[in-house]
């Protein structure tokens, strides 16, 4: 009997003939995130798990692996289980295993005893071959323990501590304690796509349902003025991509300064400054991406929340560019968002002051505006769009954020 981490994912299992690529990058993502800690432990994968082995000298880090594991993306939940061994599956083989079995069960259940509680054991037998029924295992496991502890109380659907048998091909799994995962699906299992982060709160939240959904993130940043790179790293928008890297791995980014937009447009007077703002971003957002081999921008636009943001002025923004823009966060009430950003450790970054580019511009902004009246409006008051583009991205620096840490 030895200790190990057992590891379930969800979705994964629906992908059919893809799915041993979604493992195989689960369980890279999995090795590179506890390298990270400098943690190499074993891992196997077999029949909707993985398995990570604990050394015995090492059993003291089993808190740093179950936070690594609580932020990885296609984990649906973790454990720490007893792992026993075993062959064979003739009736006096299986007998003695069983025999076991229901002593170290008894033995959990006596640990985890609680005055007044109800239990229930769950046995899953993933191997049939193995020659006996999961509901007669069931019976028999818990009538063990009533014989054999404190413990008096069954309920088989709300029970306050559930002790769960696995039986899997010659190893069988014993545990009390599950871990939710973060789900969805590993990181880098679907394409790159570029976040345009503010300063806001629906950002960082927008950029993490990305990467919930397997999408590679990076990062890019306008700032109100030049600014080194030292003051973003720690200003509270390197410290929101710091924060999410431990969920998106790896991610870079780039921060591009407003000024030359600001310089073009200073002294006209244009009621839709706002907007013009946001496409002059989309588009310098868009041509990064382009060098990048992003396949879309995402965005923490949400419906409604503010002026430049109704329908009309994020169509106005979206149509300034031919790349996707997805928007994660569209039709979320703002509770979810600040609940969203709350479970993820991001909502007190996000709230600390900062200057952010487009507080510079109008405080009642235009509610409704066309693209087709805004494209004549940028051909009279840009002369020259893509030089001011190239000016931007052309005084672009970057930072690398892996697992949590700042590289570069």
């Amino acid at each position: 009997m030895n200790k190990c981490i057992l590891i379930h994912y969800g979705e994964i299992s629906l992908k059919g003939r893809n799915q041993p690529q979604f493992r195989k990058q689960l369980l890279r993502n999995i090795q590179l995130s506890l390298k990270a800690e400098d943690i190499a432990w074993p891992i196997g994968q077999f029949r909707g798990y993985l398995l990570l082995t604990i050394p015995e000298n090492e059993l003291s880090r089993i808190d740093v692996v179950f936070e690594k594991l609580s932020q990885i993306f296609g984990i649906t939940w973790y454990a720490l289980v007893d792992r026993l061994e075993y062959s064979g599956f003739e009736s006096d083989q299986a007998s003695k295993i069983l025999k076991v079995v229901e002593n170290e069960i008894c033995k959990m259940a006596v640990d985890q005893y609680q005055p007044d509680r109800t239990f229930c054991v769950n046995v899953r037998r993933s191997e049939k071959r193995f020659p006996a029924a999961s509901v007669d295992l069931e019976k028999r496991f818990g009538a063990y323990i009533i014989d054999n502890s404190s413990w008096d109380k069954v309920s088989l659907k709300n029970s306050d501590r559930t002790f769960w048998v696995e039986i899997q091909n010659e190893e069988i799994f014993l545990f009390f304690n599950k871990k939710r995962g973060a789900g969805g699906l590993p990181v880098n299992t679907a394409q790159k796509v570029l976040v345009m982060l503010s300063g806001g709160i629906d950002s960082p939240v927008a950029a993490y349902q990305a990467a919930k959904r397997g999408c590679h993130i990076d990062f890019v940043h306008f700032t109100a003025s030049h600014i080194t790179k030292d003051e973003i790293k720690n200003s509270k928008i390197g410290q929101l991509v710091k924060k999410l890297s431990s969920a998106t791995l790896k991610s870079t980014l780039y921060v591009l300064p407003s000024t030359y937009f600001n310089l073009a447009i200073a002294g006209r007077n244009s009621v839709y400054e706002l907007v013009l703002f946001r496409r002059f971003m989309a588009r310098s957002a868009e041509k990064l991406s382009e060098k990048l081999n992003s396949h879309a921008l995402v965005t923490g636009d949400n419906l409604s929340q503010v002026a430049s943001q109704t329908l009309t002025n994020i169509a106005s923004t979206t149509r300034a560019v031919d790349v996707p823009v997805l928007q994660p966060l569209l039709t979320y009430e703002k509770e979810e968002i600040i609940n969203l950003a709350t479970n993820i450790d991001t909502f007190q970054l996000s709230i600390q002051p900062y200057k952010d580019c487009c507080s510079l511009f109008q405080k009642n902004p235009r509610t409704v505006s066309d693209y087709r009246e805004l494209s004549k409006i940028e051909s009279n008051i840009f002369p020259d769009y893509g030089k001011m583009i190239d000016d931007t991205l052309g005084d672009m620096f970057w930072i690398t954020y892996r697992h949590g840490k700042g590289r570069r």
